[in-house]
């Protein structure tokens, strides 16, 4: 099949790190997808590294954005393309009602909803749409948009390493901090808490892993609590695997696809989770059982919560050892690319004689 993935702010989010994976993973399956993204954006530099095609799109807001899109659909085909936000969902329809041909699909993330938008139900009357949605399709309390086909469901999976990274030995080595930009101010709580936590281990460490790794603030803060030769600072979380070998436990801090990821991510490496208490983390873990969920992020609270952790090896180890069991049972990367290819070969299906009103 042809498919064509959609990022047009070009930031490496989660979302765009499914999209990202998706595509890398179907192409190594034989398909032919197409990453479009804003040139030189986070997304461009690294999906160079993947096995689909990449090409340009104008930056996000650009006028005539969907021409663009249509080049790159007139150029390479495409039996669905794949999008995550109301403007893209509206370039998409353009570009598709213009080719006349092609599925529209737009994955809801984890914890979201498809909010009744003008630029959304434009979109609809333009070209029809299926929604993806991660978890339930669609959620609880939230009526699928009007006129659109019938919702799907995909649940979101990583990939498990061939071995889990080796565990710190005494629980003290290294704590990882998987964290966005969007999420910069929350992540000051961990910092924060890491402060609290060297004042009784002096060899502890903190790896910071994502986008808010490179915030100037955040950096200024770890300096300024005496943590500058304490902390790491990993920009993209490509570079999770490789820095969780040695590590006790991580934080994740974010929203929507980032924590969902985060907390997975975590998990199918063995280690164990802490976060905030919220619809997505609750929904991959469970609390005492797979990792820790905090009520509120307070410092003092939350270095005495990784204190009583990380003090138990034992403990450690069962839940993570169960994490890993649960990631391996229910929310593999093989079952998520099983489920997009069902998605593009119903949507092929149903593109073929589109019904317009």
């Amino acid at each position: 099949m042809q498919l064509v993935f959609v990022c047009e702010s070009g930031q490496w989010t989660g979302a765009a790190r499914v999209f990202t994976t998706v595509a890398h993973a179907l192409a190594s399956r034989g398909h032919e997808t197409t990453l479009v993204s804003p040139p030189e954006s986070e997304v461009a530099r690294i999906g160079v590294r993947s096995a689909a095609r990449q090409m340009p799109l104008g930056e996000e807001g650009e006028p005539g954005g969907w021409k663009d899109l249509l080049a790159v659909l007139e150029e390479r085909g495409s039996d669905a393309v794949f999008v995550h936000t109301d403007a893209e969902q509206l370039m998409a329809a353009r570009a598709l009602k213009k080719l006349g041909r092609g599925a529209l699909v737009r994955r809801i993330g984890a914890g979201g909803v498809a909010a009744d938008t003008r630029t959304r139900r434009r979109a609809e009357k333009i070209w029809p749409t299926r929604y993806l949605y991660t978890s339930e399709s669609p959620p609880s309390g939230h009526a699928a948009p009007s006129g659109a086909l019938t919702p799907v469901r995909v649940e979101l999976g990583v990939s498990l390493p061939e071995r889990a990274p080796q565990r710190s030995a005494d629980g003290y080595a290294v704590l990882v901090c998987l964290a966005t930009r969007e999420a910069v101010r929350r992540a000051t709580n961990v910092v924060r808490a890491t402060a609290l936590l060297a004042q009784q281990h002096s060899n502890l460490r903190l790896r910071v892993i994502g986008t808010a790794a490179a915030d100037p603030d955040l950096q200024v803060l770890a300096s300024a609590l005496g943590l500058a030769r304490r902390v790491d600072w990993m920009t993209h979380r490509n570079q999770v695997a490789g820095a969780l070998d040695g590590a006790a436990a991580g934080w994740v801090i974010g929203d929507g696809d980032d924590a969902a990821l985060g907390v997975l991510q975590l998990m199918a490496h063995g280690l164990v989770p802490l976060a905030e208490r919220t619809t997505v983390a609750a929904r991959y873990l469970s609390h005492g059982i797979h990792g820790i969920l905090m009520a509120q992020l307070d410092p003092p609270t939350m270095a005495a919560e990784t204190t009583v952790l990380l003090a138990d090896a034992e403990r450690r180890a069962t839940m993570g050892d169960a994490g890993r069991a649960r990631v391996e049972r229910e929310f593999t990367l093989r079952e998520m690319l099983s489920g997009f290819e069902s998605v593009a070969r119903t949507a092929r299906e149903r593109s073929r004689t589109p019904a317009r009103a």
